[in-house]
């Protein structure tokens, strides 16, 4: 019989639901926000790599004598964050540009392979990919 009311007496006590509610809710939370953020430093630096590749296409077009492995390393100092050392630069020349024989159009694409922190989450890596175009004056 005491047994029996002290089973009924902790059935009817509701302190520490709240904690219980928020052990298992917290998971959901923290790895819907941890998602959020992940997913908005994969776009920043997925900007970042634009910017950076649209900025060393112009380098180009104004130094149009530089060596490409110049403009790579322009191109890497201009990512945010550092990053600069895991971008693959590739160069691809089109001559008489625009129907211009004095021109020459290179296509510059840039490759970085993004890696989220959160492994856990299952997203793995995503390869990214900027072009920009220079347009180069190479003679008359």
């Amino acid at each position: 019989m005491m047994a029996m009311n002290g089973f009924r007496r902790l059935l009817s006590d509701l302190r520490g639901n709240a904690v219980i509610e928020f052990g298992i809710l917290a998971p959901v939370l923290f790895t819907m926000l941890l998602g959020g953020v992940e997913f908005g430093r994969m776009f920043y630096v997925r900007q970042g790599l634009e910017g950076a590749t649209e900025a060393a296409a112009r380098y180009y077009m104004l130094n149009p004598g530089f060596t490409q492995s110049v403009v790579t390393t322009y191109l890497r100092s201009q990512m945010l964050g550092g990053m600069g050392s895991g971008i693959a630069v590739g160069y691809a020349d089109t001559t008489n540009c625009n129907s211009n024989s004095n021109a020459t159009c290179t296509m510059i694409t840039a490759t970085y392979t993004f890696t989220f922190v959160a492994a856990y989450l299952g997203l793995g890596t995503r390869i990214m990919t900027a072009k920009a175009q220079a347009v180069r004056q190479t003679g008359g």
